[in-house]
């Protein structure tokens, strides 16, 4: 039975600033969930919540407040009642009347799913159901200061063997820095990611994309923009993906119905846990739309999670979830994710991702540690 759980925040520096409609990203701050059970197997995830609000509502502070008072407590209430033992396909029950918080549920569920294969001593991929040993790994690139330095960055991503490249776009700051990637590379793969940044209005302004031959348009409406991202996808060849509009099923059943989008962005942290993502892509694969994982600047522990999630069946395009020294100096991790071929990562192949973890790295980045005996609270 599991026994003790313990929140690490982190805060860990980018290697470089990302910029996006929302402002600029220069370190990730996280939340590590540890589960422990009375033998000393542990399960670890990530919370993906970012440091401000601008994603979803959720953020580091939220989560903080929401695993510690809320939903930690429901689970060792759940863990009490758990007669056969903890089984990860229904811990959801343990949150079933808490309203969003998704990226906090998430993290828990997703412990439970790591502890699980640590327990069993099965890969957490083959527990999904993964089907490939490889992915494929797209590189984000954020609002350009010039041109110039756009294409430089674009050119050292070719040659480190990114197999796609999505530009972070923003009103007027979009079709130019699309035309001249695609003059350069008429072949690459390119997609674009707007973060909601576009209105309704901004229609005309979009269908001008379609003739760059782009994998998708990334949420280019705020997400609850429901009918006009429906008569965006109706006025454009380009296919919409959409991320975060979709924090749920239902949500993503609405998209489906009103055919909002072709494409969705898969982040399990954003969907509530891997539960809620196999059943988005039974749903997905249903609608005819295809899917992807995206990324959310994780550390090693978030990386691992989602690089296992994108060897899934239904995911087409390259996951965002690259090597881990792109992003920092020093991971959590003993070994960083690194590519094996250029623009290539082996799916791990871990029984839960604990031997992986580098505790003195957690301790240098560590800003506060919060542990609870679940078996007294």
């Amino acid at each position: 039975m599991i026994q003790i759980c313990v929140l690490h925040r982190l805060s860990l520096p980018l290697k470089f600033p990302m910029q996006t409609a929302h402002g600029h990203i220069r370190e990730k701050q996280a939340i590590l969930v540890q589960l422990v059970d009375a033998e000393g197997v542990e399960g670890w995830s990530e919370c993906v919540a970012l440091a401000q609000p601008t994603y979803t509502e959720e953020c580091t502070d939220t989560a903080w407040v929401m695993l510690v008072h809320h939903l930690v407590p429901r689970f060792a209430r759940w863990l009490r009642g758990a007669a056969q033992g903890p089984d990860p396909r229904t811990v959801y029950a343990a949150f079933q009347d808490v309203r969003g918080n998704r990226m906090s549920v998430a993290a828990l569920e997703m412990a439970v799913w790591d502890w699980y294969a640590a327990r069993t001593g099965q890969p957490l991929a083959s527990l999904l159901g993964g089907g490939r040993d490889r992915v494929e790994v797209g590189v984000t690139l954020g609002l350009p200061e010039s041109l110039d330095a756009l294409i430089h960055s674009v050119d050292r991503a070719v040659e480190q063997g990114f197999r796609r490249v999505k530009l972070k776009i923003a009103p007027e700051r979009d079709q130019a820095p699309i035309e001249a990637v695609r003059l350069r590379y008429p072949d690459l793969a390119i997609a674009a990611d707007a973060n909601g940044s576009y209105r309704p209005e901004d229609a005309p302004m979009l269908q001008q994309l379609d003739v760059y031959d782009l994998q998708f348009i990334e949420q280019p409406l705020p997400e609850d923009d429901w009918f006009d991202l429906a008569d965006l996808q109706d006025s454009l060849r380009t296919p919409i993906c959409l991320d975060e509009s979709v924090r749920s099923v239902r949500e993503l059943k609405l998209a489906a119905r009103l055919g909002a989008a072709r494409v969705l962005n898969v982040k399990p942290g954003r969907m509530g846990g891997f539960g809620a993502t196999l059943q988005a892509l039974r749903v997905a694969g249903e609608a005819g739309m295809s899917a992807w994982v995206g990324g959310m600047y994780e550390t090693g522990v978030g990386r691992v999670h989602g690089l296992i999630a994108a060897s899934l069946p239904l995911m087409r395009y390259p996951t965002d979830l690259g090597p881990s020294d792109r992003y920092f100096e020093r991971d959590v991790l003993k070994e960083p994710i690194a590519f094996v071929e250029p623009g290539v990562i082996q799916v791990p192949q871990c029984a839960g991702v604990a031997d992986w973890v580098d505790r003195d790295a957690l301790r240098r980045f560590s800003t506060a540690t919060w542990t609870v005996d679940l078996t007294t609270f």
